[in-house]
């Protein structure tokens, strides 16, 4: 009997926001909704194979396969390039070629999680990464009239403890949320995001408080305050706190929550 404890490697946890364009295109008109486009686009892989695009001066390569009716495994990869040393019979020439690294991203579609294998060879840190994952699949729902965006799950939500401790000295309160997306339980920021969204075709709001005196009054009995910390928390948008007595600010991205999966959870 092997006892070797299997490698594992580190993943983040995003939530998906799908918005719809104000215009309306023959699948929406059809009843299609904006959950059934993102399904059928994955499901488009069958058939396809993979599917490559340039974006911000990269080239991007993904491959993906239904593991149940509601969850997927992407392999998303980045192209780099390398400079290898080919033998001549004059000497060692250098010859470029394309180095693809990869990372493994687990979808969930009824929870609209997006579980993403931290990967330094493609980018430096959680977030850039995060950012270039959501950039690249945009470009892909751009033409079914999508807006895509991924959000960061917090591991733990220190928001009011950090407001009760800087009282005396907050001075912005920054929060912005991913328009409109559903998570239950949250029907005040949902209906907010729904009017704004039907109103101004925007894919987010960002509701800035402050008070440069550091003597903002942050409620925490507000509902609809309490609703946006959630939602925020939760992947669906981003918050961040200001202090007179702190130089860094403070954001619910410093705490993502990481889970350990099986090295070996992709076989492409």
């Amino acid at each position: 009997m092997n006892d070797e404890k299997e490698k594992e490697k580190e993943y983040f946890i995003t939530r998906y926001s799908l918005i719809p364009d104000v215009q309306i295109d023959l699948e929406s008109y059809s009843g299609t909704t904006k959950e059934a486009k993102f399904i059928n686009w994955l499901n488009s892989f069958a058939q396809e194979k993979k599917k490559e695009i340039d974006c911000n001066g990269n080239h991007f390569a993904l491959y993906c396969k239904c593991i149940s009716n509601t969850c997927f495994l992407m392999v998303f990869a980045k192209e780099l390039k390398d400079i290898v040393g080919q033998k001549t019979d004059d000497g060692i020439e250098d010859t470029p070629i394309s180095n693809y690294k990869k990372c493994n991203i687990l979808i969930n579609t009824v929870n609209q999680w997006m579980i993403i294998e931290k990967c330094t060879d493609i980018s430096q840190n959680i977030i850039s990464q995060k950012n270039m994952t959501a950039n690249v699949i945009a470009h892909f729902m751009k033409p079914k009239h999508l807006y895509f965006e991924l959000g960061l799950i917090s591991q733990k939500n220190d928001f009011w403890q950090y407001v009760c401790s800087h009282k005396d000295s907050l001075t912005d309160v920054i929060i912005t949320l991913s328009s409109p997306n559903f998570l239950k339980g949250i029907t005040s920021v949902n209906d907010f995001l729904k009017e704004t969204n039907e109103a101004y075709n925007n894919t987010s709001v960002s509701i800035h408080l402050q008070n440069r005196d550091g003597r903002l009054n942050i409620d925490e009995c507000n509902q609809f305050l309490r609703d946006a910390v959630r939602y925020s928390s939760a992947g669906c948008g981003k918050w961040t706190l200001k202090s007179s007595t702190n130089r860094k600010n403070y954001n619910n991205e410093d705490n993502p929550f990481i889970v350990r999966l099986p090295e070996n959870i992709s076989h492409f």
